[in-house]
């Protein structure tokens, strides 16, 4: 969980390209290897029409999930029926916060403010008045909703929170395409102004990582610092994790296809989200009352293809990409950016955002002090399954590079 320093021995297996090098600096193991090593005609367009992205591109189709992607073994899935049999009583140290979560949710009105884009944001916010503003961005098929989890932590108590659904999420309008997440960047910054919020913290949580970096970027005067939380990689998203072995979305074709969800189903879409965590028994009940949100912005988020073309073109990384060019984004950074990242996750794929991030720090892609990386071993689903350590992670990295 602390924080990588910038070294030159920081990155193994990490190759820099020659001087002239179209593109400038190459990842060898986390980009050509597994572009040249896997492709998605392995799997077949039946198969690629199954599957759906919760960050960005990869949520798997419940057939699929079932069959390759629970990442359970035998005796947790002893653990997990015994959890639903018995309500998690006895087995899920985390029901009292989905009480509080559903409490605080409940009691909190979704607003809406339309923007000099035209479009119309909603959002909530969670305990008004505390001295830290937090602007929360939601990942991919989720909303407002899942940022009441934390809302009721001890470590965010002294947070104001504004949890935002940008264009094309679940509350919020999508009059027009959503091209780029520099471009909802700009609406929820028009959405700030609007509610005269100054100088706040930004957490991106999956996709939203990408809205957070940019809203950094931009407006390193309104901005106080930048948390991507389980985000897409600095390079973009293009990536399926099948039966644990990396799949490179090689066409717009494809990103899209992978979005679309396989059912409406709301015991489907659960198991979908419940297949991404590593820690299942201690995942939200399906008969919990907060999970009817959850699935419910999955089911409404309009703009979810939009939003995968988005997250595959994201690039703010020296590297060229399938999807984008490079970028001088990183090196412009005025903005504390921190990424808190975790070896249990294949969503956002682990084996690609831990090393580019130490390749970042190393190399100092961004400027001297504002980038930082913190580990705290959590499945892409840890806002739910392990709440207590996200949050303690977040708090640490808080003090550690903000609050100093």
């Amino acid at each position: 969980m602390s924080t990588v320093a910038p070294a030159p021995n920081a990155v193994v297996s990490l190759e820099q390209k020659e001087p002239g090098d179209e593109e400038s600096v190459g990842i060898k193991s986390s980009e050509e290897e597994h572009d040249n090593e896997v492709s998605t005609n392995n799997i077949g367009w039946g198969v690629a029409f199954g599957l759906a992205l919760f960050a960005g591109v990869a949520i798997l189709s419940l057939a699929v999930s079932l069959a390759i992607g629970l990442n359970r073994n035998d005796n947790n899935d002893a653990q997990a029926t015994a959890f639903e049999d018995t309500g998690g009583k006895d087995i899920n140290p985390n029901l009292i916060i989905y009480d509080e979560a559903l409490a605080i949710l409940e009691s909190t009105p979704l607003q809406y403010k339309k923007v000099p884009s035209g479009e119309t944001l909603s959002y909530r916010e969670y305990n008004a008045g505390q001295p830290n503003v937090l602007v929360v961005l939601p990942g991919f098929m989720a909303d407002d909703s899942m940022t009441s989890i934390l809302a009721v932590m001890p470590e965010l108590q002294d947070h104001y929170i504004i949890a935002v659904n940008p264009r094309g999420w679940n509350g919020s309008t999508m009059n027009k395409p959503i091209i780029s997440h520099e471009e909802n960047a700009e609406e929820v910054m028009e959405l700030l102004k609007l509610l005269r919020i100054e100088k706040p913290l930004v957490m991106g949580l999956s996709t939203g990582g990408g809205i957070a970096f940019y809203l950094a970027q931009k407006y390193p005067d309104m901005i106080k610092a930048a948390f991507l939380v389980h985000s897409i990689p600095l390079s973009g998203l293009k990536y399926l994790t099948i039966n644990n072995e990396l799949v490179v979305l090689k066409s717009i074709e494809e990103i899209r296809a992978s979005a679309i969800l396989p059912s409406d189903d709301p015991g489907m879409i659960y198991e979908l989200f419940k297949s991404m965590s590593t820690e299942p028994y201690h995942f939200i009940p399906k008969c919990h009352k907060l999970n009817d949100y959850f699935v419910r912005a999955a089911q409404n988020m309009p703009g979810s293809s939009d939003v995968s073309v988005a997250n595959a073109s994201f690039n703010v990384t020296p590297i060229r990409t399938t999807f984008a060019l490079p970028s001088e984004a990183l090196s412009t950074l005025k903005t504390k950016l921190v990424v808190i990242h975790g070896s249990q996750d294949f969503i956002a794929p682990w084996q690609i955002v831990e090393p580019l991030i130490k390749l970042a720090i190393a190399e100092q892609w961004a400027p001297p002090g504002k980038l930082s990386f913190y580990d705290d071993g959590l499945s892409h689903m840890g806002i739910i399954d392990s709440p207590n350590a996200l949050a303690r992670v977040y708090r640490q990295a808080l003090v550690e590079q903000v609050l100093v």
